[in-house]
């Protein structure tokens, strides 16, 4: 079985510059917030090609490279000290990764699903649009070991609703198509790209309840939709 990440087991409320803006406050940076905010989106915009790029090496220190000098480069443009640079990173990090983040909430259905499926020989992976810190978030949430591969977007320069990206997923499990099941929040990336893979999936809708045979309402009812 293969899942999508945001919005199925990992809610995301990732919006950068608001992340670099409340993270300089924290610091007890005085400034202007909505001026730097728009400052921060238009150096990370001008650089998001770069970004891409750099995911491709599947190198973790090649991105914490890149957010450390967009922030020093934005601080620098914005006139805070250079000694506050770390510390709006480490903080930022916090957000991201620590026990209290306000970017990234796992639901509460995951653990219990995963355990299921993982104790009945379900082999699980994970398969999203998302850039190489897809490793870290699902370690940091203690469910990165679940999953027998993970497969990031940006790593492999293929996006859902793309096929070649399931294809990949496959290829490293060494398994066909039809023995697989995909979970995810969206009826094109999801559904529909894993239909083109020859792959059956379900969408996932937190938000109303499970209407007909390829939707959940929640993880808890996979077991019971493959026969667990």
């Amino acid at each position: 079985m293969t899942f999508d990440c945001a919005q199925t087991l990992i809610a995301v409320d990732w919006r950068p510059a608001i992340l670099a803006v409340e993270s300089a406050a924290s610091a007890g940076i005085e400034f202007d917030q909505t001026s730097a905010a728009v400052e921060y989106d238009n150096l990370l915009r001008k650089r998001w090609h770069d970004f891409r790029e750099l995911n491709l090496s599947r190198d973790e220190s090649l991105a914490d490279a890149f957010w450390l000098q967009l922030t020093a480069d934005w601080a620098a443009t914005c006139g805070f000290s250079p000694v506050k640079v770390c510390e709006i990173i480490r903080i930022a990090n916090d957000s991201l990764y620590g026990a209290e983040s306000t970017v990234f909430s796992m639901y509460s259905d995951v653990i219990e699903c995963l355990t299921t499926l993982k104790s009945a020989g379900i082999r699980l992976a994970v398969v999203s649009n998302w850039d190489i810190s897809l490793h870290k978030t699902l370690r940091a949430f203690g469910i990165y070991d679940f999953f027998e591969t993970v497969t990031a977007s940006m790593e492999e320069g293929v996006e859902k609703p793309d096929p070649k990206i399931f294809e990949i997923t496959l290829d490293r499990m060494q398994i066909s198509p039809e023995k697989v099941v995909h979970v995810g929040d969206n009826p094109i990336d999801d559904l529909r790209g894993a239909k083109s893979a020859g792959i059956k999936g379900y969408i996932i809708d937190r938000e109303n309840p499970s209407e007909g045979n390829l939707y959940i309402s929640s993880l808890s009812e996979l077991p019971k939709r493959i026969g667990i």
